[in-house]
């Protein structure tokens, strides 16, 4: 087993705004509920079809296979992956990381149960994820989680985690090109139900727009608890931006596509040309006010 017994040490605080956002159940995380169940059958089949891609051949040749999750909430994605692995007789270590503890315990339970060994957790930012001193075959975000990083803050994750895999490592990004689906499809909203059922009414509100970091601020109002209100910034990524990103940090890149603007974006064997010790002063520009 991978030796995790550094990275207690190296657990950050955690972003509570983030923490606050989810507490709003927008996006339902528990494992067992109808919804993530539906999801986790998608990934499997999802993965299963992924591992006819020649940089998987390769990979299942290995007796074992270590996956990082990143941005992982209940590990719906990791566990999907390390399942569809286990059944073509690999071995996986498969290790969770978040900023919300309480989805990670939750979904560490889980997991363990479906695939019958420990599913490791450690809370922390994306960003940090060198710091667990671990090398991984695998890196996968799953759950369209980019919106939570601007253009500043994917250059940093993708150096991290390019740092924390193998020279033939892979990472797994499942994503969508919100440009075209928010601004060409539907049409940015300024007032938009996120969640109306007999529980509750939530709203988000367009609450401003940051030119420096590219992100568009959006209050989320609890219309029955109006002292929930959360304001947070989202950066609405395109599939093409995200793929360039990827492959400054990647030798190849490949999109393995599930829909129309949407599916898995492939980065292999990471370059680490540019490190993470590098971007860790801040630049001039975001040292001012917006």
């Amino acid at each position: 087993m991978l030796n995790y017994s550094m990275a207690v040490v190296l657990i950050l605080g955690g972003n509570k705004l983030i923490e606050e956002l989810y507490a709003l159940n927008i996006w339902p995380t528990d494992p067992h509920s109808e919804f993530s169940q539906r999801r986790f059958r998608e990934a499997v089949e999802v993965f299963g079809r992924l591992m006819e891609h020649d940089w998987f051949q390769e990979l299942l040749r290995k007796e074992k296979v270590r996956i990082l999750e990143i941005c992982a909430g209940a590990g719906i994605g990791g566990v999907a992956l390390a399942k569809v692995l286990m059944e073509r007789g690999v071995d996986v270590e498969l290790l969770l990381t978040d900023i919300r503890e309480n989805d990670l315990e939750l979904g560490s339970r889980w997991g363990s149960e479906v695939l019958g060994r420990k599913v490791d957790y450690v809370k922390m930012d994306s960003r940090r994820v060198h710091e667990l001193g671990c090398r991984f075959d695998i890196a996968l975000m799953y759950g369209f989680s980019s919106p939570h990083f601007d253009p500043w803050d994917m250059v940093r994750l993708q150096a991290s985690v390019s740092e924390c895999l193998a020279d033939d490592g892979i990472l797994i990004m499942d994503e969508g090109d919100r440009r075209y689906s928010i601004f060409y499809q539907t049409g940015y909203a300024r007032i938009l139900p996120e969640r109306i059922d007999n529980e509750r009414a939530l709203l988000s509100l367009h609450a401003g727009y940051n030119f420096k970091r590219g992100t568009f601020k959006r209050a989320y109002l609890d219309l029955k608890n109006p002292s929930k209100t959360v304001i947070t910034e989202v950066y609405f990524w395109g599939l093409a931006e995200l793929m360039a990103m990827v492959w400054i940090f990647f030798q190849d890149v490949d999109f393995y596509e599930l829909r129309r603007g949407a599916g898995l974006i492939l980065g292999y064997k990471p370059r680490r040309k540019i490190r993470i010790g590098d971007l860790q002063t801040q630049p001039r520009v975001l040292l001012s006010q917006p």
